[in-house]
Formats: C-alpha cells, structure tokens, sequence
C-alpha cells in the first residue's frame, strides 16, 4: 500500500514542479508556492517508498 502511495505522491509532485515551470515562465506569481508543493510532495514519496521496501 505505501508503494502505492508513493507512486501516487510522486506522480502529484511532478504535476506541481511542471505547474510552477509554467507558471515561472508565464508571470512568476505563485511558482514558489508550487515549487514548494512538489518538494513537499516528492519528499512524502520518497518516505513511502523506503517504508515499503524496508517493511
């Protein structure tokens, strides 16, 4: 199940690094909030996936 999750996790967090790509590219408002976003999430992706290989 966390395998899963953090496949779930780190498909969600490169849709957010793409958004605040675009978004820097565009006007800039808002592409930290996204940057922080898919850090966030890439991280909880990187935690579920050791979790489910330790376990």
């Amino acid at each position: 199940m966390n395998a899963v999750l953090g496949l779930w996790a780190a498909y969600w967090a490169a849709v957010f690094a793409q958004l605040a790509h675009l978004r820097r590219q565009e006007d800039g408002v808002g592409a930290m909030a996204f940057a922080r976003i898919a850090g966030l999430l890439l991280a909880a992706a990187l935690g579920l996936f050791l979790s489910a290989h330790a376990g």
